[in-house]
This record gives structure tokens, sequence and C-alpha cells, in this order.
């Protein structure tokens, strides 16, 4: 803890010092004033946590001067030191904080109660502080992680980082949870710069901000330090820096891709990622995300694509779309979930996925349907059929099946039956067995009359006409 003692009488002022440097070892007198105006100069350049500030003194006096710095440093606690017992000062001086009255002279016991009360305050409000900042240094690192946001980043940056000239991610893959402990310490020792750093299941994120633009080789050598000091199977995968903040997003693709790529092939344990690693990897959760679609699997697109959505550029999400959209095309389905342009976030796209996902499941689950419903007619055509009866075998309203009939098969249920019951017909003709009468019953036609007219409306002949025909 930095002390300032503000006192015009020599003596008092000496016997302080010396009873704060002997009785508190982690206590630093950085300054003495003589009188007001010194005391606001030594505020300025040394900006100590405490003052011990006497009221009257020559020229500007003890209030003055508390006034005056007050504006500058805030933060700043105030002991008020004076021979006279004044309420009035007391209750003006409590407006800028002050936290302690003491009476010349001052008791042992006084002075000691007085500075270990600024101390636990101090110690209070730098915990405060740094909870506060390292819940904005989470917020950097989500926001530096991904490609939207960049506004807030910025704002962050300045707050945060305002001396940054370059930065760049490491993804630090691990098999022994106990590496993650060590790594702070490993990183403290290693890297010359800012970092911030997240611990995310069996991998740690490590983003640098460095106020110098800093080089490949110089990654590569920090990274071999930290696999090197982290024994075991540890794989450090290096995006490339970046000046720009808004840029961090590519840094720290292109570290995830290569952490992932290092622990597949385990012939390194740190590395960039190369083109070709980059280009096979990105080629392949497209394939990959596109084939869950096509089959339904909603669940798994949905994880698959939030553990991956930081690698996917525009370009790449607008190609995942394309794809999608081209699935529903071949099957003359309508994307109809969501226009390109109001995936914003990646809750947006999970949504999307979950949607095409849904659309996509109740498309194979109606080809299942369908294939019941073609099966149960094959078997069953020479039974009195209706839309009712048929709809309830695969427990459909009526309505919904109806719909549902004519999208699959292209025609409505009547027309269908009439053309299953005209290809078996056209077969017994053709057999030569039995009459055309006993032809119409074995199809389902109760009247041999109205069969005569179905059976010309889909060969432009009648029954008797194709009998001889075929057997002239």
């Amino acid at each position: 803890m930095r002390i300032l003692i503000a006192e015009d009488e020599l003596l008092e002022r000496k016997a302080m010092k010396k009873f704060i440097e002997q009785n508190f070892a982690d206590m630093t007198v950085v300054g003495e004033a003589v009188n007001g105006r010194m005391a606001i100069e030594l505020a300025a350049a040394e900006k100590p946590d405490v003052i011990f500030m006497d009221i009257k003194m020559p020229g500007i006096n003890g209030l003055e001067a508390i006034r005056e710095i007050h504006k500058v440093h805030p933060q700043t606690k105030f002991i008020l030191v004076s021979a006279y017992d004044s309420f009035d000062y007391a209750k003006e001086a409590m407006q800028y904080g002050i936290k302690d009255y003491i009476l010349k002279p001052g008791k042992k016991e006084e002075i000691v109660k007085a500075i270990m009360r600024i101390k636990k305050e101090l110690e209070a409000e730098k915990e405060q502080q740094q909870q506060s900042r390292a819940i904005i240094e989470e917020r950097f690192l989500q926001h530096a992680r991904k490609q939207k946001g960049a506004g807030e980043l910025v704002a962050l940056k300045q707050q945060l980082f305002p001396e940054m000239k370059s930065g760049n991610f490491l993804v630090i893959t691990f098999s022994d949870h106990k590496h993650g402990d060590q790594l702070e310490e490993v990183l403290a020792s290693i890297c010359p710069y800012t970092f911030i750093y997240q611990l995310a299941e069996e991998r740690v994120i490590v983003c640098i901000l460095a106020d110098v633009v800093m080089g490949k080789a110089e990654l590569l050598s920090m990274a071999k330090k930290i696999s090197n000091q982290l024994a075991g199977a540890v794989y450090i995968g290096i995006g490339f820096p970046v000046k720009r903040v808004e840029k961090l997003y590519q840094s720290y693709e292109q570290a995830y891709t290569a952490s992932l790529q290092l622990a597949t092939d385990q012939k390194s344990n740190f590395s960039f990622p190369s083109e070709k690693v980059q280009d096979t990897a990105r080629g392949n959760l497209l394939e990959a995300l596109v084939g869950l679609v096509e089959k339904g699997n909603g669940d798994e697109a949905v994880q698959l694509f939030q553990q991956y959505h930081v690698q996917f550029s525009e370009s790449m999400l607008e190609e995942l779309y394309l794809n999608i959209k081209s699935l529903f095309m071949e099957r003359d389905m309508e994307l109809g979930v969501r226009a390109y342009s109001m995936l914003k976030t990646s809750e947006d796209w999970c949504d999307f996925l979950l949607l095409s996902c849904m659309h996509m499941q109740q498309l194979h689950q109606s080809k299942q349907y369908m294939e019941q419903v073609k099966q149960y007619i094959a078997e069953h055509y020479q039974e009195p059929l209706t839309l009712e009866k048929v709809a309830a075998t695969v427990q459909l309203s009526t309505n919904y099946f109806s719909n549902l009939f004519k999208q699959e098969l292209g025609e409505t249920f009547t027309d269908y039956i009439a053309k299953i019951r005209m290809q078996q017909a056209k077969k017994l003709i053709e057999s030569n067995q039995y009459t055309l009468k006993e032809i119409s019953y074995m199809v389902g036609y109760n009247n041999p009359n109205y069969f005569s007219r179905v059976f010309r409306k889909h060969f432009n002949e009648s029954p008797k006409q194709f009998q001889r025909s075929i057997f002239k």
C-alpha cells in the first residue's frame, strides 16, 4: 500500500513516517508534502493509495488539496489529521470519501485501526475490480471468437487492451486435466505479452494481445516452450497473428483447426494450420452437416454446428445454406424456413438446421407412409377401398392423408386405385383363364359395365376389344 503524508510540521511528519515503516512491512511512504500545493503535485506523480492529510497547512489547506486531488484521483483514500476537533471540517470532508479523522497527537491504536480499515477496503475494491475485469475479459474472448459483433469487440479492446498492436489465438488440446491447472503459470513464464484464456473441457483457448506486431517465428518458439513444459499429449494449434481486433476470429478458426489436426495425426505437438488442412476440414464439415440434414438428424446437426461453427466463414455459411436449399429443391420441397439474410447468429443457424431436419424427417416419414400404403393397396386392391379406410392403416387423418398421397405419388387416391386395378385386369385378361365378368369382380368392381368404362378410360379400348386384339 502506497502512502503519502501531507503535514507542515516536520516532527509530526517524520514520526508518522517512522511509525508506518516500522509497523507495516507491506506499506511504503512514497512522499512527504509540507503544504497543500505540494500534496497535489506528489499525488499526481506518485498516485498513492492513502494520504494522511493535515487540515491546517500554509497556502492551500488540507480540504482544498483534497478537493483538487479527488477530481483527478477519486479512488484515493484520505485520513484527516488535525489538532482541532472540528465537526465542520469532518462534515465537509465526508463528501470526498474521508475514511478517518485523527486528532493530534494521534494515538498509535487509532492510527493502526485507521490504516487497517482502509487496507481492508482497498483489498475488497481490488478483488471487486478483478472480478469485474474477469467478466469483461470473458465477454471479450467470446466476441473475439465470433465473426459478428465487431463494434462491441472494438469497444472492449479500447477498454481492456488499448495498446494492442496485434493478437492471435492458441488452442491447446490435452489428454490430462492437470495440464489445465498448470497452464496459467506456464503461460505467464513464457508469454511476454498480455493474455486471457478459458478452459473448455479438454482444451484451453488462449488469446494473446501484444503491444508489438508478433511474427510467426516468435509464436512457434513460444508454442514449443509451452509444449516442452507441459509434458504429455499436448497439442497446440496456432492461429496467425492479426493487427485488427475484428479479425481475431480468423486466428481462432485457424488455431482450432490446427489443434484438431495435430491431435488426429499425432506427428507434431504444435503448428499453424496448412491451407490444405483448412480446406479439407471445412469441406468435411460442410459435407457432414448437409448429410445430417438430408437424413433429418436434427440433434446431431445442431451439435456438430455448435462444436465447429467458429470455423465457418461467411462464404462457408452461404455454401451451407445453398446446399441445404438444393436438397429441398431436388425433392420438390419449399425450404421456406428462413431467408439467408435472417441467419445472423449461431442460435439462428441452429434453429434453421433443426427446422430443416424436421422437414426432412416429415419427408422420410411420408415416404414410409406411402410405402406402407402402396403395399396395402397391392394386397387389397380387389376389396372395397375407401380413402378413410386406407388412411386409418397408417393412422393419419383423411384430409392430411389425401394431400400427402397426392404430394408423394403425384395423383389422387381414386386415380391410383383405378390404375392398380386396371394393371391387374390387363394381366388377368392376358392369362385367358377368366371371363371379363369374373375379372371385373376379381379387381374390385361389382358392376362389369362400370369396370368396362374405367378400362376404356385408361387404355382407350374396352376390355373385350383388348381381349380380341391379343388373341387375334
